[in-house]
């Protein structure tokens, strides 16, 4: 098995890899590259925010941090080590928007989000938002509680995308894991970077989301 061999400062593979997978998945009218990701970034932000101030009486300590990293990958998925975020164990879940069902079913993913947080808070991060109380020793219920989150975010995250005129897309149904997903994680073909959103309740961070984007989104 080998690395993945796309070197993100090649720009003419670069573009050939978004021409041909948007030919192939039938996009048209893009955004720009640069454009894109950190608009989406910033949208992603205010999903998270209306979600807290709708269903909560959560309020951040400060502005969200707002961090750009390059993918670790291996064989096209992302790695993932949960623990790097909380260094303690983690619960998170990852969901994917494609242009269309079909596109959910080939895997071809323009957006993937995963959101992560402590196991032993994610129960009282869903009590404070009005939800049924979860065992956080029962690992299939953080699971769910931490999938539900997902939905509402990327649900969310759906409206602020409209409101920029991004189309309509379809959301996966989440999958949930555990401190690691052996096999990795899907991201859209092309990505090379993520955004890193984290959030900070009474001065201590308490969730983070990663933002991987198809390098050039349909409008």
């Amino acid at each position: 098995m080998q690395e993945n061999d796309f070197n993100p400062l090649d720009v003419n593979k670069f573009k050939e890899i978004v021409q041909s997978e948007s030919a192939r998945m039938n996009l048209k009218s893009f955004s720009s590259a640069g454009e894109s990701a950190f608009t989406l970034a910033l949208a992603l932000t205010a999903a998270v925010k209306k979600v807290f101030y709708e269903k909560s009486k959560i309020t951040f300590s400060s502005e969200p941090k707002i961090e750009k990293r390059i993918l670790t990958l291996f064989l096209h998925r992302m790695r993932v080590d949960a623990m790097e975020k909380f260094n303690t164990t983690t619960v998170f879940s990852v969901l994917e928007f494609a242009a269309n069902a079909e596109g959910l079913e080939k895997k071809e993913f323009l957006i993937t989000l995963v959101v992560y947080l402590e196991q032993k808070f994610l129960p009282e991060f869903l009590r404070l938002m009005q939800y049924p109380y979860i065992d956080s020793d029962d690992e299939m219920e953080v699971k769910d509680g931490c999938g539900t989150l997902v939905n509402l975010i990327a649900g969310q995250f759906k409206k602020e995308m409209a409101k920029l005129g991004y189309r309509d897309m379809m959301m996966s149904h989440f999958d949930s894991y555990i401190n690691t997903a052996v096999d990795g994680v899907s991201i859209p073909i092309g990505a090379t970077e993520k955004y890193e959103l984290s959030f900070e309740v009474e001065e201590t961070k308490r969730l983070v989301i990663e933002m991987m984007t198809f390098p050039m989104l349909p409008k």
